[in-house]
């Protein structure tokens, strides 16, 4: 996406307005004195910290920045409106324009193609990117619009490489036998690392730094930022770098309220998710590793030599069921 033309940018520095057009209710978005000046408010689950709020408030400056102003951005964090689900439910409503989240809208609303938010199923961010960005994926983007009211604006936000964590190394699937594993509860989650061999369980991720301490999990899985902030270095003394996902996020905008917007603002907002997005990504892999060699100077022992090729195939004949039953494609259609 390169952004709209110097024509367009000059247009809403010129003062184009936002139409009240769309199923959203503008109305309710448009304040101040001035003809066509308007707020909207981005939600997220996540921390202010979190690298998909700071995505977020990239997004904003450069909104603000290209309409002079005519339009304001509030972000609200940390969870002011919710959980994920809870927060992509108030947006599909209209309860809020917009949100910044990881992969959830496309698990509650086109859960055919979730496939890329699941474990072990994507290669690499490259891959990622590749499979998201696809022309084969645009009906996921439809169903996204369709079901949930909501599209993506801008790429994939990479937020780090998903480990695991346990005190113990885990270097091959036969090192998770016996080990009670905390997990979000996604179902294809727990489907595929039952596979694999580990006794998923499910846990909120606010209640997981006591259940690893007083037992009732073992081990644990997720990138650099959410082992850090969760501070699992005291509790875990292993991080094995299994590498199973990609963990990613991404802005989304209320469609009725996007398809409302005069084409010059939807393609400013186009343009500045795409350069925000991006942007998020490179300080996320300039942060990773710094965030692993903080945990490796607390204490962590860090795992290099992890077998992934046999955490890949422990989870092959878990991951072919899930399309065949679930999911759209086929696992090797999706990997070239």
């Amino acid at each position: 996406m390169t952004g709209p033309p110097l024509t367009r940018r000059a247009a809403l520095r010129a003062g184009a307005g936002i139409a009240s057009a769309g199923s959203f209710a503008l109305a309710g978005c448009l304040g101040g004195a001035d003809e066509g000046t308007g707020e909207l408010t981005i939600a997220s689950s996540f921390e202010p910290d979190h690298v998909n709020v700071i995505a977020a408030e990239r997004f904003a400056e450069r909104i603000e920045e290209g309409t002079d102003g005519r339009l304001s951005i509030e972000i609200v964090a940390g969870g002011a409106y919710g959980s994920e689900d809870e927060i992509s439910e108030i947006v599909n409503q209209g309860g809020v324009e917009a949100h910044a989240a990881g992969s959830v809208p496309y698990y509650l609303y086109a859960p055919e193609y979730w496939f890329f938010g699941c474990p072990l199923v994507i290669d690499d961010y490259e891959h990622l990117l590749e499979l998201t960005e696809g022309e084969a994926f645009s009906e996921a983007r439809e169903l996204l619009a369709e079901r949930g009211n909501q599209r993506p604006i801008g790429r994939q936000i990479y937020r780090g490489e998903r480990h695991t964590t346990a005190n113990r190394p885990i270097r091959e699937p036969d090192d998770l036998a016996g080990l009670d594993l905390r997990l979000p509860e996604f179902d294809p989650w727990v489907a595929i690392w039952q596979a694999i061999g580990a006794q998923p369980t499910p846990i909120a991720l606010d209640e997981l730094y006591s259940a690893l301490q007083v037992g009732t999990v073992d081990a644990t899985e997720g990138d650099a930022d959410q082992i850090s902030s969760v501070q699992l270095n005291e509790v875990q003394t292993h991080l094995s770098m299994t590498a199973h996902q990609i963990a990613n996020g991404n802005l989304y905008v209320n469609d009725g309220f996007f398809r409302g917007l005069d084409e010059a603002y939807r393609e400013l907002f186009f343009e500045a998710g795409h350069e925000a997005t991006v942007e998020a990504t490179e300080l996320a892999m300039e942060r990773e590793q710094e965030l692993l060699d903080e945990l490796a100077d607390s204490g962590m022992t860090i795992v290099d030599d992890v077998d992934r090729e046999a955490f890949r195939e422990a989870a092959r004949p878990a991951i072919e069921e899930l399309f065949e039953t679930d999911w759209a494609g086929s696992w090797e259609g999706i990997r070239g």
